[in-house]
């Protein structure tokens, strides 16, 4: 009996390990965290802000004035623009960019919601605020769309940082979200998921392109995955949350947790909340 149940020790011990190995290969071992977190400060009701917070939570600064309801704020490092959807009290979307310091601030669209921009800050991803949900990219200096997806009803939208792909979440016949990647070098579409029943969303790359952290509840609950791209294999690092965003180290991954900032280290460690907000987006 010692004997069998020692072997089943082992067992149990081997297969925890491999669980683990592949979580290492998307959070090597941390230092500590750079960079500051945006985000939408909902710490007075009834009024939104974007806000940036430093990750051991201080160093909080509001970047606009109130709107009423800012969602997913985005930034691109090449530019400085940064960017974010208001959701009217009428729920009509407005898409509205600013420089870094938030001194700039101008609407430039309306009945869209922002997804992201190109690495060369020269385009914006948006997605249509209607039932056909078609991605496009936006020239901001031209003012000229180009629409991207063909009826695929688009969740949210990332962009690589080689330019060469975007990765989307997307509303399929059963009413759950896959993932799919676009080709911007007329590759194609792969889809990356077919899991009836199963959400996965709000995909997100890491600073290399290598690995893709998103929302997934196949477990139940609302938790951040990765996919590595290269060997299509899922990992799973316990992280209890919604709409990850990762570090430029890809070591540490900021999320909302319960209506609040959180931030760990990509393997699910060091678990910290910051600050009441949602959607956060880590900028250097």
């Amino acid at each position: 009996m010692k004997t069998v149940l020692r072997l089943i020790f082992l067992l149990l011990l081997i297969s925890a390990m491999s669980l683990l190995q592949p979580v290492r290969a998307i959070a090597e071992i941390a230092s500590a965290p750079t960079g500051k977190i945006m985000y939408v400060d909902t710490s007075e009701e009834g009024k939104t802000y974007l806000a940036t917070i430093d990750p051991d939570g201080t160093g909080k600064s509001r970047l606009t004035p109130a709107y009423s309801n800012i969602v997913f704020p985005r930034i691109c490092e090449s530019s400085g623009w940064m960017g974010f959807t208001n959701k009217t009290p009428d729920m009509r979307s407005e898409v509205y960019l600013l420089s870094r310091d938030g001194k700039k601030i101008k609407k430039i669209m309306e009945g869209v919601a922002l997804e992201g921009f190109s690495p060369n800050g020269k385009f914006l991803l948006y997605s249509t605020c209607d039932q056909k949900a078609e991605l496009f990219s936006y020239c901001i200096e031209s003012k000229q769309a180009t629409q991207i997806s063909q009826e695929l009803r688009v969740t949210a939208a990332d962009w690589s940082s080689d330019s060469e792909w975007i990765a989307v979440s997307v509303l399929v016949e059963d009413g759950t979200n896959d993932l799919y990647l676009i080709s911007t070098m007329a590759q194609g579409i792969v889809r990356l998921t077919q899991t009836p029943g199963i959400n996965e969303s709000f995909p997100i790359f890491s600073s290399d392109g290598k690995y893709l952290a998103f929302i997934s509840d196949r477990n139940g609950d609302n938790e951040i995955e990765y996919l590595d791209l290269q060997a299509k294999k899922f990992q799973r690092p316990l992280i209890t949350g919604m709409y990850p965003t990762l570090s430029p180290d890809k070591n540490w991954v900021a999320y909302e947790f319960n209506e609040k900032i959180g931030i760990c280290q990509g393997d699910g460690t060091k678990m910290k909340l910051l600050a009441p907000g949602r959607t956060p987006c880590w900028i250097k």
